[in-house]
């Protein structure tokens, strides 16, 4: 039986949440990234790295890269977790375009990815990722109402509120891809 590790990165608990129920389908250990010990990464067989996007940026990535040697013969998996709708092509290529920069082709050749969509609750937002959404938010509002996709009204219309797409369904494939 494999041996699995699920480290991951959560700010408000989206991504945490998904790692235990990885965990608890595979029998695996969770990790939160700022406890990873990197010398016990080569006890596992599977290593699952969970990160919530923020500003488009793959938390704890480096991990997986600096560990590469040690971890280049396991099973190794990353998911994002975001907001966006990844049944959307332009969302998984914003995403995977942040992995190529952040990832070497080599390392990222051997990592199986998948895209989760989290959630977002505005009252237990930090300053900066207050600020943050308050910008998007003005930066959007300045288009052309004609000129605004889809996911720019969703945003919107979000603003200020909670949101949650999380389904434990969407570990199916996580789940199927490790277990094979």
């Amino acid at each position: 039986m494999s041996k699995v590790l699920i480290i991951y990165y959560s700010v408000y608990g989206t991504t945490k949440k998904y790692a235990e129920w990885i965990a608890q389908e595979l029998n695996g250990e969770t990790c939160d990234i700022k406890n990873v010990n990197p010398h016990s990464l080569g006890n596992y067989n599977i290593i699952v790295l969970g990160s919530g996007l923020y500003a488009g940026v793959i938390q704890g990535i480096n991990i997986i890269v600096k560990n590469y040697n040690v971890l280049k013969d396991k099973k190794l998996i990353l998911y994002t977790c975001g907001l966006a709708d990844y049944k959307k092509t332009e969302n998984i290529n914003n995403v995977k375009k942040r992995i190529e920069k952040k990832i070497p082709e080599n390392i990222r050749n051997s990592i199986k990815i998948f895209y989760l969509r989290g959630g977002i609750n505005y009252k237990e937002l930090n300053l900066k990722h207050k600020i943050m959404m308050w910008f998007m938010k003005k930066m959007i509002m300045k288009k052309d109402s004609k000129k605004m996709d889809e996911e720019d009204k969703e945003f919107l219309e979000s603003y200020g509120k909670k949101i949650d797409f999380m389904d434990k369904n969407n570990i199916a494939e996580i789940i199927t891809y490790c277990t094979n």
